[in-house]
């Protein structure tokens, strides 16, 4: 209840702030602009209610200085608070990049485990279900983290180079495209054992009473296969979920700060709806011969996974030109921390994995 008034709180405060400067941007358009960004309304930190810090002047939508130029009005805003709305306005394009990047890692999830259920379970002499191969996704974030942490970031600090977190969003699209296109390529080798063992064949001459569960219709494909994609999720996660979370707290005001996170955790929200909107498309545009059968003998999964791959891909390509003309403000230790304590913050804001 407290995390929910702290963001109804911040949620009004912006919206208070960006009716304000917009107001007074567009009723003083006209006037000269200040020589120097000195000059701009700028009150002592606790002077007013809502500032209790200042941040300095940048250069990009300059067009929004001009609501800080000091008439004395009641609606007088500060530099600070277009800083303010900056910063925030900055990372609404990068927003919607990392909705296409959610959309995409929903299907690992949600669709994998239907054409598991007609694969090779057996572990031994014991049969595993479906869902369980996606501990394979856990194994991804601990591997990564650890070869992060311990190689990548002590050899990037050495050479004074280190990843920006603009470049680890995009290496996490470029893990998740790999993920879906590993996921294709397992349903394309599927479907050809179907066809190979004559198991449509089989199954409809089973009649109304055939069920696709039966032993009798397994497929001579390993489920271990699947390790494969969920592992790759499981990398991209720590790249693109964990670097999403702290580009939205550190690089918004001090005060916007708890509005950023929630911002992270609307990236998960559309991006489900996204998901489940481009499943609905797919199947009104298939109705006699759907992608994502309930039957995983029949349908084309291996489309669905490329059809996704091909947007996140497309994704990508939108991030980067958004992501090249972003400049990301300078970042202390401690706002940093360390990877492992960004992984349990992400942990406890999250449910993990998207499941069903």
């Amino acid at each position: 209840m407290c995390c929910t008034g702290c963001y109804t709180a911040d949620v009004s405060i912006m919206v208070s702030l960006l009716m304000n400067l917009c107001s007074g941007a567009v009723a003083k358009r006209k006037m000269a602009a200040p020589a120097s960004p000195t000059d701009l309304y700028e009150p002592p930190p606790d002077a007013k209610k809502n500032v209790q810090f200042k941040m300095p002047h940048t250069h990009h939508m300059q067009c929004l200085d001009k609501a800080a130029i000091n008439t004395g009005d009641i609606y007088q805003v500060s530099l600070t608070e277009v800083e303010e709305t900056k910063a925030f306005l900055g990372i609404v394009p990068l927003f919607m990049c990392i909705c296409i990047y959610q959309m995409a890692y929903d299907p690992i999830f949600t669709l994998l485990p239907y054409p598991g259920n007609v694969m090779d379970r057996r572990m031994g002499s014991t049969e595993i279900p479906a869902s369980s191969i996606s501990f394979a996704n856990t194994f991804g974030v601990l591997f990564t983290v650890a070869i992060y942490d311990f190689i990548v970031v002590p050899i990037t600090q050495k050479m004074n180079r280190p990843i920006s977190m603009t470049l680890r969003i995009g290496l996490g699209f470029v893990i998740q495209i790999m993920a879906l296109v590993s996921a294709a390529l397992i349903e394309m080798a599927r479907y050809k054992l179907v066809q190979s063992k004559g198991l449509v064949a089989k199954f409809n001459a089973g009649g109304a009473t055939a069920d696709a569960m039966n032993p009798a219709y397994t497929e001579p494909m390993s489920i271990w296969w699947q390790f494969i994609p969920y592992f790759l999720t499981g990398m991209s996660e720590v790249f693109t979920n964990i670097g999403t979370m702290e580009l939205f707290y550190t690089q918004v005001s001090p005060g916007m700060r708890s509005l950023g996170t929630s911002v992270y955790l609307l990236t998960v929200a559309v991006g489900t709806y996204m998901a489940s909107a481009l499943n609905m498309l797919v199947t009104v545009a298939s109705p006699n011969d759907l992608w994502v059968a309930n039957n995983p003998l029949f349908g084309h999964y291996d489309w669905y996974f490329w059809l996704n791959a091909a947007i996140l891909t497309a994704g990508l390509g939108a991030y980067v030109t958004i992501a090249r003309g972003y400049k990301e403000k300078p970042v202390t230790g401690a706002e940093q921390g360390s990877e492992t304590e960004r992984v349990q913050l992400l942990s406890v804001m999250t449910r993990g994995p998207h499941t069903e």
